[in-house]
Protein backbone atom coordinates (compact mmCIF):
# COMPACT_ATOMS: atom_id res chain seq x y z
CA UNK A 1 0.00 0.00 0.00
CA UNK A 2 1.54 3.56 -0.94
CA UNK A 3 2.45 5.79 1.92
CA UNK A 4 1.19 9.10 1.95
CA UNK A 5 3.90 11.60 1.05
CA UNK A 6 3.28 15.33 1.42
CA UNK A 7 5.30 16.32 -1.61
CA UNK A 8 2.40 14.18 -3.77
CA UNK A 9 -0.53 16.24 -2.45
CA UNK A 10 2.21 19.42 -3.03
CA UNK A 11 1.76 21.03 -6.26
CA UNK A 12 5.18 21.78 -8.29
CA UNK A 13 6.83 24.56 -7.01
CA UNK A 14 8.28 27.51 -8.96
CA UNK A 15 11.90 28.37 -9.48
CA UNK A 16 13.06 29.56 -6.41
CA UNK A 17 14.17 33.03 -6.72
CA UNK A 18 15.73 35.06 -3.84
CA UNK A 19 14.01 35.60 -0.83
CA UNK A 20 13.67 39.32 0.08
CA UNK A 21 14.81 39.63 3.76
CA UNK A 22 11.38 39.40 6.21
CA UNK A 23 10.99 35.87 4.66
CA UNK A 24 14.75 34.99 4.75
CA UNK A 25 14.99 35.70 8.03
CA UNK A 26 11.42 33.65 8.70
CA UNK A 27 12.57 30.71 6.69
CA UNK A 28 15.36 30.48 8.91
CA UNK A 29 13.69 30.92 11.90
CA UNK A 30 11.64 27.72 11.05
CA UNK A 31 14.52 25.44 10.61
CA UNK A 32 15.93 26.76 13.51
CA UNK A 33 12.66 26.63 15.88
CA UNK A 34 11.63 23.45 14.37
CA UNK A 35 15.34 21.85 14.96
CA UNK A 36 15.42 23.09 18.62
CA UNK A 37 12.04 24.04 19.78
CA UNK A 38 10.75 27.50 20.91
CA UNK A 39 12.54 27.60 24.22
CA UNK A 40 16.43 26.29 23.11
CA UNK A 41 16.40 28.69 20.20
CA UNK A 42 17.96 31.76 20.23
CA UNK A 43 18.61 34.90 18.13
CA UNK A 44 21.68 34.14 17.48
CA UNK A 45 21.40 31.00 16.23
CA UNK A 46 18.32 32.32 14.21
CA UNK A 47 21.53 34.94 12.81
CA UNK A 48 23.77 32.44 12.18
CA UNK A 49 21.37 30.33 10.10
CA UNK A 50 19.67 33.81 8.32
CA UNK A 51 23.35 35.04 7.63
CA UNK A 52 21.92 38.23 8.64
CA UNK A 53 23.16 40.83 11.21
CA UNK A 54 21.24 41.46 14.17
CA UNK A 55 20.60 44.77 13.10
CA UNK A 56 18.60 43.49 10.06
CA UNK A 57 16.79 41.17 12.47
CA UNK A 58 15.62 43.75 14.63
CA UNK A 59 14.33 45.49 11.90
CA UNK A 60 11.97 43.37 11.04
CA UNK A 61 11.35 41.90 14.27
CA UNK A 62 11.83 43.10 17.41
CA UNK A 63 12.81 39.53 19.61
CA UNK A 64 12.38 35.91 19.27
CA UNK A 65 8.84 35.95 20.09
CA UNK A 66 7.58 38.40 17.53
CA UNK A 67 9.15 36.33 15.24
CA UNK A 68 8.30 32.94 16.31
CA UNK A 69 4.36 34.63 16.15
CA UNK A 70 5.40 35.89 12.40
CA UNK A 71 6.17 32.37 11.78
CA UNK A 72 3.30 31.10 13.11
CA UNK A 73 1.24 33.27 11.15
CA UNK A 74 3.01 32.43 8.03
CA UNK A 75 1.67 28.48 8.48
CA UNK A 76 -1.52 29.39 9.17
CA UNK A 77 -2.11 32.01 6.16
CA UNK A 78 -0.92 28.85 4.18
CA UNK A 79 -3.67 27.03 5.32
CA UNK A 80 -6.16 29.93 5.12
CA UNK A 81 -5.47 30.17 1.07
CA UNK A 82 -5.55 26.47 0.88
CA UNK A 83 -9.08 26.27 2.20
CA UNK A 84 -10.06 28.89 0.49
CA UNK A 85 -8.74 28.13 -2.66
CA UNK A 86 -10.84 24.83 -2.40
CA UNK A 87 -13.54 26.63 -1.62
CA UNK A 88 -13.32 28.62 -4.57
CA UNK A 89 -12.37 25.70 -6.65
CA UNK A 90 -15.75 23.80 -5.22
CA UNK A 91 -17.86 26.92 -5.83
CA UNK A 92 -18.96 25.54 -2.39
CA UNK A 93 -21.55 28.25 -2.13
CA UNK A 94 -23.74 27.02 -5.53
CA UNK A 95 -22.58 23.39 -4.78
CA UNK A 96 -25.27 20.92 -6.22
CA UNK A 97 -23.58 18.08 -5.06
CA UNK A 98 -22.74 19.03 -1.31
CA UNK A 99 -20.76 15.84 -0.12
CA UNK A 100 -18.05 15.79 -2.94
CA UNK A 101 -17.55 19.68 -3.01
CA UNK A 102 -17.02 19.47 1.63
CA UNK A 103 -14.89 16.40 0.43
CA UNK A 104 -13.16 18.65 -1.92
CA UNK A 105 -12.55 21.31 0.50
CA UNK A 106 -12.16 18.61 3.02
CA UNK A 107 -8.80 17.20 1.25
CA UNK A 108 -7.22 20.65 0.58
CA UNK A 109 -7.52 20.67 4.57
CA UNK A 110 -6.18 17.74 5.49
CA UNK A 111 -3.38 18.22 2.36
CA UNK A 112 -1.99 21.64 4.07
CA UNK A 113 -2.94 20.20 7.67
CA UNK A 114 -0.61 17.45 7.57
CA UNK A 115 2.33 18.79 6.27
CA UNK A 116 5.35 18.60 8.65
CA UNK A 117 6.23 21.66 9.03
CA UNK A 118 2.69 22.69 9.96
CA UNK A 119 2.32 19.83 12.66
CA UNK A 120 5.63 20.56 14.19
CA UNK A 121 4.56 24.67 14.55
CA UNK A 122 1.58 23.35 15.88
CA UNK A 123 3.68 20.64 18.00
CA UNK A 124 5.84 24.00 19.40
CA UNK A 125 2.68 25.79 20.35
CA UNK A 126 1.39 23.33 22.26
CA UNK A 127 3.73 22.89 24.02
CA UNK A 128 4.62 26.36 24.96
CA UNK A 129 1.02 26.91 25.65
CA UNK A 130 1.03 26.42 29.01
CA UNK A 131 4.16 29.17 29.32
CA UNK A 132 3.17 31.48 26.61
CA UNK A 133 -0.97 30.80 26.79
CA UNK A 134 -1.38 34.21 23.76
CA UNK A 135 0.94 31.80 21.74
CA UNK A 136 -1.78 29.56 21.64
CA UNK A 137 -4.14 32.35 21.13
CA UNK A 138 -2.50 33.32 18.34
CA UNK A 139 -2.36 30.46 17.01
CA UNK A 140 -6.08 30.45 16.89
CA UNK A 141 -6.85 33.54 16.29
CA UNK A 142 -4.76 33.72 12.78
CA UNK A 143 -6.11 29.87 12.05
CA UNK A 144 -8.61 27.81 13.26
CA UNK A 145 -10.85 31.15 13.68
CA UNK A 146 -9.81 32.34 10.14
CA UNK A 147 -11.52 29.53 8.64
CA UNK A 148 -14.36 29.73 10.50
CA UNK A 149 -15.02 33.07 9.14
CA UNK A 150 -14.37 32.19 5.90
CA UNK A 151 -16.72 28.76 6.05
CA UNK A 152 -19.66 30.57 8.08
CA UNK A 153 -20.91 32.93 5.16
CA UNK A 154 -20.94 29.78 2.92
CA UNK A 155 -22.28 27.36 5.15
CA UNK A 156 -25.27 30.42 5.62
CA UNK A 157 -25.79 30.11 2.12
CA UNK A 158 -25.88 26.69 1.61
CA UNK A 159 -28.80 26.29 4.76
CA UNK A 160 -30.91 29.56 2.84
CA UNK A 161 -30.51 27.06 -0.04
CA UNK A 162 -31.90 24.31 1.74
CA UNK A 163 -29.04 22.05 2.08
CA UNK A 164 -28.15 22.18 5.34
CA UNK A 165 -29.23 23.03 8.69
CA UNK A 166 -27.21 24.76 11.40
CA UNK A 167 -27.08 25.35 15.17
CA UNK A 168 -28.20 28.31 16.65
CA UNK A 169 -24.40 29.56 16.83
CA UNK A 170 -23.50 28.36 13.15
CA UNK A 171 -19.60 28.12 14.41
CA UNK A 172 -20.76 25.35 16.54
CA UNK A 173 -21.50 23.51 13.16
CA UNK A 174 -18.02 24.83 11.40
CA UNK A 175 -16.59 23.67 14.31
CA UNK A 176 -18.38 19.92 13.81
CA UNK A 177 -17.51 20.04 10.21
CA UNK A 178 -13.42 20.74 10.73
CA UNK A 179 -13.59 18.19 13.81
CA UNK A 180 -15.22 15.00 11.78
CA UNK A 181 -12.08 15.09 9.42
CA UNK A 182 -9.34 16.10 11.96
CA UNK A 183 -8.95 12.29 13.24
CA UNK A 184 -5.64 11.77 10.92
CA UNK A 185 -4.35 15.22 12.24
CA UNK A 186 -4.49 14.19 15.79
CA UNK A 187 -2.68 11.14 15.16
CA UNK A 188 -0.15 12.60 13.45
CA UNK A 189 0.47 14.87 16.28
CA UNK A 190 1.15 12.32 18.79
CA UNK A 191 3.47 10.20 16.31
CA UNK A 192 5.96 11.50 14.12
CA UNK A 193 6.16 8.30 12.18
CA UNK A 194 2.04 8.20 11.24
CA UNK A 195 2.33 7.50 7.34
CA UNK A 196 -1.43 6.79 6.11
CA UNK A 197 -1.99 5.84 2.44
CA UNK A 198 -3.88 8.21 0.58
CA UNK A 199 -6.68 5.82 0.66
CA UNK A 200 -6.83 6.14 4.36
CA UNK A 201 -6.92 9.64 4.69
CA UNK A 202 -9.74 10.13 1.93
CA UNK A 203 -11.18 7.36 4.03
CA UNK A 204 -11.55 9.51 7.03
CA UNK A 205 -12.66 12.68 5.08
CA UNK A 206 -15.18 10.91 3.22
CA UNK A 207 -16.27 9.23 6.42
CA UNK A 208 -16.02 12.48 8.16
CA UNK A 209 -18.44 14.65 5.53
CA UNK A 210 -21.09 11.97 5.98
CA UNK A 211 -21.05 12.11 9.35
CA UNK A 212 -21.36 16.08 9.02
CA UNK A 213 -24.27 15.31 6.28
CA UNK A 214 -25.74 13.15 8.93
CA UNK A 215 -26.11 15.73 11.35
CA UNK A 216 -27.09 18.62 9.35
CA UNK A 217 -27.52 17.58 5.77
CA UNK A 218 -31.20 17.89 4.39
CA UNK A 219 -33.09 15.44 2.29
CA UNK A 220 -32.61 18.14 -0.77
CA UNK A 221 -28.98 17.40 0.14
CA UNK A 222 -27.14 15.66 -3.12
CA UNK A 223 -24.75 12.87 -2.28
CA UNK A 224 -21.47 11.62 -4.20
CA UNK A 225 -20.60 8.12 -4.55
Amino acid sequence: MPTYDPAVWQQTAPAPVAPAKPEQIRRAALKVFLEHGYANTSIDMILAEAVVSRQTLYRYFKGKEPLFLAVVTGILNDVLTAITDAMRDADLEHSDDLETDLVQVGRAWMRIMLQPDVLAVRRLVIGEAARLPHLAAAWDDHGPAQVRKVLEPCFRTLAERGLMTLDQDPQLTVAFYAHTMIIPVQIAMLDINFAPSRETIETYIRGGVRMFLARYGTTTTTTGG
